[in-house]
């Protein structure tokens, strides 16, 4: 009976620990959301000479300047949960429910629709003056949602397998 209350009374501390810890990066990462100049981020106008995902993916080298028109999307949930993180697919590009058949300008979540939508889509993770992911959610930051038009200005970033944008400032069609 004895080492029975032991266990309970580990497990008990053990979760005491546990829920401290992360009460206490809740507490730093609230106060790190508030100490964030959204401003920074959000552009007053609209970039001209945008460009949409698939032509980039075609011809933007790594570390090129580039300015994107995407819709935020081509997954499932498109946010990274607490960063400033999210996928895009190209403008001209829709997104259909799942079951139903894909055509002209649409891509499908399904696994049949992998390399269109590999082609079509892209991360774009917003970045402060040091080059790091912003730690605040991008819905949070850039007030946004999933199928938002935004027009995007940053540099590309281009790795064996990965493209992306990290970008410096962010344009919300309205």
């Amino acid at each position: 009976m004895l080492r029975g209350t032991s266990v309970i009374s580990f497990v008990a501390l053990l979760l005491t620990a546990v829920s401290g810890c992360s009460e206490s990066s809740h507490a730093t990462s609230t106060q790190a959301a508030a100490s964030i100049d959204k401003s920074q981020f959000l552009l007053a106008e609209e970039p001209s000479d945008a460009i949409g995902v698939m032509i980039a993916r075609e011809d933007a080298k790594d570390k090129d300047e580039i300015v994107l028109l995407a819709r935020i999307g081509g997954r499932r949930d498109p946010f990274i949960a607490g960063r400033s993180a999210f996928m895009v697919i190209d403008a001209s590009m829709t997104i259909v429910d799942d079951g139903q058949e894909s055509g002209k300008g649409q891509v499908c979540l399904d696994d049949c629709c992998a390399t269109l939508r590999k082609e079509s889509t892209m991360l774009v993770k917003v970045v402060g003056a040091d080059g790091k992911v912003v730690p605040l959610d991008a819905r949070q930051l850039l007030d946004v949602h999933e199928n938002d038009l935004v027009v995007v200005k940053g540099k590309v970033e281009r790795g064996e397998d990965s493209f992306s944008v990290a970008a410096t400032g962010v344009y919300v069609r309205r």
